[in-house]
């Protein structure tokens, strides 16, 4: 990236790191903040509210997921664990300021993370979300759990959320997904202007800045990826990086992927990162448009059964579209529906012929665990290398 996209990254940053002290003055003022898990709670309902949203999605880390340990099984996920382990640690400063705690029901890890939070008196809401997503009745349901949602949040608030609200809202998120999905496509150059490392962060930062700053400053760092000069060499293997997460925090990996001599050019990640393919329509019953994208229309996440076929084929035109030369698959200890997945996605990469790395993660990243890890992406990468020429 030049200069100036580094630049606006950077104040992207800024912004993310100084999101709590913001939500601390917002808050002083009345307004409510609502913290929401999962990419199934719609940010737009909460936005037209008129509360602050905030998503809890940090990782990275090994102290958090092991303050859970006294109260949530140890063979839960570290990502699951972490969200209530930085409070329990004292060192979240936006958890004791949240009205609300919004949480997608969509598996064990996170249900019982939902169980979590109200033990320690925490305002928790669960959002269901069934796995079997081609099923009436559970496009049924989750369409009535975000009536629900909707009138919790104004009651929350006292503000009654009208179509003009809402509609306001859904244009506004539209709008920042339509630029990080033009940043996105980009990364089909070769070699791209931006990679995974700074791309996965900028979807993160997306989430903590007001959208009136955000769109200027994504249209600016459009404009800037355009004109400027790519980082990576174009001889950097191409990889697609997939799996669960990428936790705010949680860079190790993307960031060894391209510090190894590769470059990750596009992802297959089901949280933590915006689905920028998929916009809400505008126009007709807004509720339910919200329904259908955020519940049949996006890419089924590997918990909705039957998807895996879905799933490969998705990835299968990912890698044609993004001209992958490797595919490194990440995912965190103990979540069993991602490691079965894994065996799927390796047999169907084989049967491509497509170089495969699996990783796996407990956010362990002492200097005794990154050194092995580092040799094994190196070797990979090295591999694919060889391979292309």
């Amino acid at each position: 990236m030049g200069v100036k996209a580094l630049d606006t990254l950077e104040e992207l940053a800024q912004i993310a790191r100084t999101r709590p002290g913001k939500l601390k003055e917002q808050k002083e003022k009345g307004v409510k903040i609502v913290g929401y898990i999962g990419r199934f709670v719609p940010e737009e309902l909460i936005h037209a509210s008129g509360a602050v949203p905030y998503l809890m999605c940090r990782g990275g880390e090994p102290e958090p997921p092991d303050a859970v340990i006294p109260y949530m099984l140890r063979f839960m996920s570290p990502y699951a664990r972490s969200q209530i382990g930085y409070h329990l640690l004292g060192i979240d400063p936006v958890v004791p300021m949240l009205d609300l705690i919004v949480v997608q029901n969509s598996d064990c890890h996170e249900s019982r993370l939902a169980d979590l939070f109200e033990y320690f008196k925490l305002p928790a809401a669960r959002l269901g979300v069934p796995p079997d997503w081609k099923k009436v009745l559970s496009r049924d349901y989750y369409q009535k759990r975000l009536t629900w949602l909707r009138e919790k949040l104004e009651v929350l608030t006292g503000n009654k959320i009208s179509d003009e609200k809402l509609k306001k809202s859904i244009e506004s998120i539209n709008q920042t997904r339509d630029l990080l999905s033009r940043i996105n496509l980009l990364r089909k150059k070769q070699p791209p202007p931006i990679g995974g490392y700074d791309f996965i962060r900028l979807n993160h930062y997306s989430f903590y800045c007001d959208l009136e700053k955000l769109l200027p400053k994504l249209n600016d760092l459009y404009e800037q990826l355009q004109k400027g000069k790519s980082p990576f060499s174009r001889e950097a293997p191409r990889i697609l990086l997939a799996g669960h997460v990428v936790g705010m925090g949680d860079y190790v990996v993307p960031k060894l992927i391209e510090d190894s001599g590769g470059v990750v050019v596009t992802e297959f990640l089901d949280e933590g990162m915006r689905q920028c393919a998929w916009n809400v329509k505008t126009d007709g019953d807004l509720m339910r448009n919200l329904g259908e994208t955020y519940y049949l229309s996006r890419t089924p996440p590997s918990i909705f059964q039957p998807a895996w076929e879905e799933r490969v084929e998705i990835m299968e035109k990912l890698i044609r579209d993004f001209n992958i030369d490797g595919v490194i698959w990440y995912e965190l200890s103990f979540e069993e529906i991602y490691d079965l997945e894994c065996s799927i996605i390796s047999k169907a990469m084989d049967e491509m012929n497509m170089p495969f790395l699996k990783l796996e993660s407990s956010y362990e990243y002492s200097r005794e665990a990154v050194g092995p890890l580092t040799t094994r992406v190196e070797s990979f990468i090295e591999s694919v290398k060889q391979r292309r020429s």
